[in-house]
C-alpha cells in the first residue's frame, strides 16, 4: 500500500514538468517566427507589415499594346558650322541699298524652320517684317511656306549644302560638290518645289560647297532663272557664293551677325545690341538666328529699343542687290 501512494505522488510532478516544458517550447517557437518574420522584411521595427507591391499584371492574350505618348518634333542641335563661325564677320564687297534717310535699316532670318508648325508660328507672331528660312522636304516645310507670308513673314529657301565636316549629316536636298551641274540644278528646283512662296534662298552649312566656284555657279544658275536672291550665311570665311553671285547678276548681300550660337537670354540680348551698332556703322545689317531658341522672344521685347534707335526692321529682301 505504501509503494502504490509513492507512486501516485510522483505522476502530478511529471504533468507539470511537461507542460512547462511545453510552454517553453511554444514560446520559443512564436519568438523564431517574429524574428524570421522581420528578417524578412514583411515587418519593419515590430510594426505592422509592409504591404508588397503587387507585380505588373502580365498583358492579356491578343490585346493590343498601348502606344507610347506622341513627342514634338525634334528640332535640330545647333549647327555645328555656325556655331564655329565668326559670330560677326566683316563684309568688304557688300554694296548697301538705298535706306530712308537718318534710319539705319536690319534684316533678320530665322534659320532652320520645318520640323514643327509651333516654332515658325512663333516668328509668324512677331508683328514685323522678318524673314524665315525654310529647310526642304521637311513634314512642315510647305505648311509654313504657305501660311507665313500672312503675317508680314517672308519666305526663303534654307538650302543645305555641303559642309567641311562629312559626319555632319545634309539631309535630304543638300546639294555635294560631287554632283553634277546639272544635278545640282534639279536638286535645287526641288527644293524649291518643296518650300512654295520662296522668293530666294541662303545657305544651311555649306563651308566646303560655297567655296567651291563651280557648285556656287550652277546654284545661282538656278536662281537666276528663276529670278530670286541669294543670301550668304558666311559660314566659311572661304565663301565665295556672295561674289559667284554678284558676278552672274542673282542680287546677294552676306549674313554680318549670329545671334544665338549660346541660347540664352543675356548673349542673344547682346548679341541684338551689337547687331544695332553695326547697322547704325554701315547703314544697315543682316543677322541670322533660328526658330525654337530665345531669340524671337529676346526680339519682342527689344523692339521699342529698335525703335528709339530709329532702326527699320526690313525683309532681307530689302537689303539684296
Amino acid at each position: 500500500m505504501g509503494g502504490r501512494r509513492a507512486a501516485r505522488k510522483r505522476q502530478p510532478s511529471h504533468l507539470v514538468t511537461g507542460l512547462v516544458l511545453g510552454l517553453i517550447l511554444g514560446a520559443g517557437l512564436a519568438v523564431g517566427v517574429l524574428m524570421a518574420q522581420r528578417w524578412s522584411g514583411e515587418r519593419t521595427s515590430w510594426g505592422p507589415a509592409v504591404p508588397r507591391r503587387p507585380a505588373p499584371e502580365a498583358p492579356r492574350a491578343g490585346a493590343p499594346a498601348a502606344p507610347p505618348p506622341a513627342r514634338p518634333p525634334a528640332l535640330p542641335a545647333q549647327n555645328p558650322e555656325e556655331s564655329q563661325a565668326p559670330a560677326v564677320v566683316q563684309i568688304p564687297e557688300s554694296r548697301p541699298a538705298p535706306a530712308q534717310p537718318g534710319r539705319a535699316r536690319v534684316a533678320i532670318i530665322f534659320d532652320d524652320a520645318g520640323y514643327g508648325i509651333r516654332a515658325a508660328q512663333e516668328i509668324m507672331a512677331i508683328g514685323r517684317p522678318v524673314t524665315i528660312s525654310v529647310l526642304p522636304h521637311l513634314p512642315y516645310s510647305a505648311q509654313i511656306a504657305e501660311e507665313a507670308p500672312a503675317h508680314h513673314v517672308e519666305v526663303i529657301l534654307h538650302l543645305p549644302v555641303e559642309p567641311d565636316n562629312r559626319g555632319i549629316r545634309l539631309g535630304e536636298g543638300g546639294i555635294t560638290v560631287a554632283m553634277s551641274d546639272p544635278e545640282i540644278r534639279e536638286t535645287v528646283a526641288a527644293d524649291l518645289a518643296s518650300v512654295p512662296a520662296a522668293v530666294g534662298a541662303n545657305n544651311h552649312m555649306g563651308s566646303l560647297g560655297t567655296a567651291d566656284p563651280r557648285v556656287m555657279r550652277a546654284v545661282m544658275a538656278e536662281m537666276k532663272a528663276r529670278h530670286l536672291f541669294f543670301i550668304d550665311s558666311v559660314t566659311t570665311r572661304y565663301s565665295v557664293a556672295a561674289r559667284v553671285a554678284r558676278e552672274m547678276g542673282v542680287p546677294t548681300a552676306a549674313r554680318a551677325v549670329f545671334l544665338d550660337n549660346q541660347d540664352t537670354d543675356d548673349y542673344v540680348r547682346g548679341q541684338f545690341r551689337l547687331l544695332m551698332n553695326l547697322a547704325h556703322a554701315r547703314g544697315q545689317a543682316i543677322a541670322i538666328g533660328h526658330v525654337g531658341k530665345v531669340t524671337a522672344r529676346v526680339l519682342v521685347s527689344l523692339l521699342p529699343a529698335f525703335d528709339e534707335a530709329g532702326i527699320q526692321l526690313v525683309r532681307v529682301s530689302d537689303l539684296a542687290r
